[in-house]
Order: C-alpha cells, then structure tokens, then sequence
C-alpha cells in the first residue's frame, strides 16, 4: 500500500477557542508523532522545498463563536503518497491517544481507513489505482466533477518588470503570482507533477497539455476563501467548492488519464500548501457539482 487517506475522529477534552485554520498545527502534530517512530524519515520530511509525500486537513465540525465543545465530534485527515509514509501513519494514531492541536486538546475516538467508514477515507497503490483506468476497455465518461474542500490555490513563476536607475524597464528576481482560479491545466498540473514526484512509473507530460487544450470548465460553484497562515504572506485566499470540468476530445488514453488524476486527488490534494491544510480535493462520481464542497465531517 503506498496511498492513504486516514480519517480521524476526534474529541475535544474541554471547550477551548482555537484559530479557524488549523492545518499547521496538524501538520506539527503529525511530524511529531512520525518522529517518535521514525526519526530519519521525520527528519527528511522536515526539508523545505519540493513536493511533499502527505498532506494533512485543518479540523472539521461545528464551532460555536469559535469553541470546540467537548460533545461534539471532529474530524482531521491525514494523508501519505508513498509506502514509507503510509506504513507509519497507519501506526501513529490509535483509539484513546491523545492529540494536541495549538491550544487544544484531543481525544482520538475512531481510526478510519477504509471508505465504508468514511467517503475521504481510502487506501490503495499506484498501481491499483492506474490499472483501473488503463486497462478499461471502454472510453471514460468526458466529465469530471472535483471538490475543493479547503482553500486552493496555486503558485506560478513570473518576472517583475522594475524602473531602473536609467529609467529603462528591466525584470528582476523571478516572484511567486497566486492564482485561485482553478484552471484545468493548473489543477491536473499539479496532480501530475504529484504522481510524476512518487509512483514508480510516470505519466506523460503531454497529459497537461491536454487539459489545458481540450479540458473545459463547463460549471463551477466557488467561493473564495481566506487561509490564515500566521507567517506567510503569499497565498491569502483560495477558492472551495465544485468545478465540473468537460472533456472536448473524447479520446480513451487521455481521457484515461484524466480520470486517474481526478481519482488520485483524494490522497494527493491540489495546489499551494497542501501539507499545511489547503487543496483537500475529492473526485465527485455521480454528481453534478450543485454546490456542495464535500467538506469532510
């Protein structure tokens, strides 16, 4: 098993107020707990940089004026994207822990893996989960539905254009743009650069191309929404709720791999700081993108 999506539930042991975004306080939490069995991979997933191999969810369910309330359930997820990584989590978290998040304390109550347990819980390989698609004889259906569950949003390189001394305009150091908006070619983007960064057999970077130039946004049900990281200045807002996204070519290998992507969404999530709580997304089957997020809880 090298994919999963665990789903804690999880109870308050008294009523405390706690910042709406807790994504990085899960993130601390789960890195704690990965050290205690496993220093050396704790210690690589420390490194800044690059594509990480989880992601975590901020805590889900009811507030009241910002309180957790001790009889009621939340929920938290956690994510790995290769086997070293899910074979610890699957051990980090057992029935009766104690979890702390920020000022919060925690009681774990259930230690859900499976989707018969819970819709964003789930557990496979790369390879179940591409056989699926690729050796489906027949052509998948042209229309994919996501789930943006937490703010998304993504990072682009660009150049800024500066006045110089000689009021000449030259560009400087490459900074980041944000945009939430989520564009086909940015969101299976970002899901390809993610299987491409850890499944043992890539897939064609044409496959971006081909949602850029023949995958279209045909509804969309979105709101922006802030994503309150204390020290970081770049991504401010990203966009929750449901896209539909329509396929104008119909052709079977990559339409194939579109819907593999879309499926692999739930472990990977999409975009900007996924490992801090943002771009939890959810492939919707049989849905028609009316609105609702899927949000975990």
């Amino acid at each position: 098993m090298s994919l999963l999506s665990l789903v804690l539930s999880v109870r308050p042991l008294e009523k405390v107020s706690l910042p709406s975004a807790l994504g990085r306080a899960a993130h601390a939490a789960l890195l704690k707990r990965i050290a205690a069995r496993d220093a050396a991979l704790a210690d690589s997933l420390h490194v800044e940089g690059g594509t990480r191999p989880f992601t975590v969810s901020s805590l889900r369910g009811k507030r009241a004026n910002g309180f957790v309330l001790p009889e009621v359930n939340y929920t938290l997820r956690f994510t790995a994207l290769s086997a070293e990584v899910a074979k610890v989590l699957l051990d980090c978290f057992a029935v009766g822990d104690e979890l702390e998040l920020d000022a919060g304390r925690f009681e774990v109550a259930r230690v859900m893996c499976d989707a018969n347990e819970h819709p964003w819980a789930a557990r496979t390989s790369y390879e179940e989960l591409a056989m699926g698609w690729l050796l489906a004889r027949e052509t998948p259906a042209p229309r994919l539905v996501l789930s943006f569950a937490s703010p998304t949003a993504f990072r682009s390189g660009t150049r800024s254009l500066t006045r110089e001394s000689n009021g000449t305009m030259g560009d400087r150091v490459p900074q980041g743009m944000v945009q939430i908006f989520p564009l086909p070619e940015l969101v299976f983007g970002s899901l390809l650069d993610k299987w491409n960064a850890f499944a043992p057999t890539a897939l064609p970077d044409e496959t971006r191309r081909f949602a850029a130039e023949c995958l279209a946004v045909s509804r969309i049900h979105l709101s922006s929404h802030a994503a309150p990281f204390k020290s970081e200045g770049v991504v401010k807002f990203g966009a929750v709720g449901t896209v539909t996204y329509a396929a104008l070519n119909k052709d079977r290998y990559w339409l194939s791999l579109l819907n593999l992507l879309a499926d692999f969404a739930q472990f990977a999530g999409v975009g900007a700081s996924a490992a801090l709580g943002m771009g939890q997304c959810k492939r919707l089957k049989n849905e028609v993108g009316k609105g609702k997020a899927g949000v975990m809880g």
